[in-house]
């Protein structure tokens, strides 16, 4: 099974991206870069393109879909499937294998919410994360909807109009809408986000 795009924007919306090296806490080990990606193999110093930002978020997100599947041994749907996979990208392999031991899905949604700390600390972020990542796993797969396009598309890097733009989505390929905002309807593609009233048509 693979993230679905509400998994990705989810995760995307609480990592952002940041080109630059930073400790997103003090305490933390190591540092991190573009999509969260954190680990030994970041130095301080470190500067990214957004290339390699999303390059590599589509190698970590391989990463943690394997741990998801590794120790989860219960059957799952898309969004809890997907929920996992940012509960693990945020929170790693130790933690999701600590969290779905010996639990049903009723079980992991009621523990997730625990881990909302860092360091021994409650942090805002952890909180809204945790709630965001419940509400998808608990989010019937029959409430998702998807549309066809018929226009090309400005793919952005946010669900906004003063987003820079960062590619082209072709007509004719689904899209699934995951927001409105200002009351325009916009999707989550791999590269971006798209909206589909501020496009000419073709």
């Amino acid at each position: 099974m693979k993230t679905n795009t509400a998994g990705i924007k989810l995760i995307q919306s609480f990592e952002s991206c940041k080109l630059k090296a930073y400790k997103a806490v003090a305490t933390e080990k190591y540092y991190t870069i573009g999509w969260g990606h954190y680990g030994q193999d970041v130095s301080k110093d470190e500067e990214w393109t957004q290339e390699q930002a999303d390059n590599q978020f589509e190698k970590d997100l391989v990463k943690y879909e394997n741990y998801v599947n590794k120790y989860v041994d219960i059957k799952l749907n898309e969004n809890q499937f997907s929920a996992l996979v940012s509960f693990c990208y945020n929170c790693g392999q130790a933690n999701l294998k600590k969290l779905v031991k010996d639990r049903n899905t009723e079980e992991i949604a009621d523990a997730m919410p625990l881990y909302n700390k860092s360091g021994g600390k409650v942090y805002n972020g952890l909180v809204r994360r945790r709630k965001a990542e419940v509400a998808l796993f608990n989010k019937s797969v029959a409430d998702t909807y998807e549309v066809k396009t018929t226009a090309r598309l400005n793919i952005r890097k946010g669900a906004g109009k003063k987003y820079a733009k960062v590619g082209l989505y072709e007509k004719n390929q689904t899209v699934e809408i995951l927001s409105v905002s200002n009351s325009k309807l916009w999707g989550l593609t791999n590269k971006g986000w798209i909206c589909l009233e501020y496009t000419k048509k073709i």
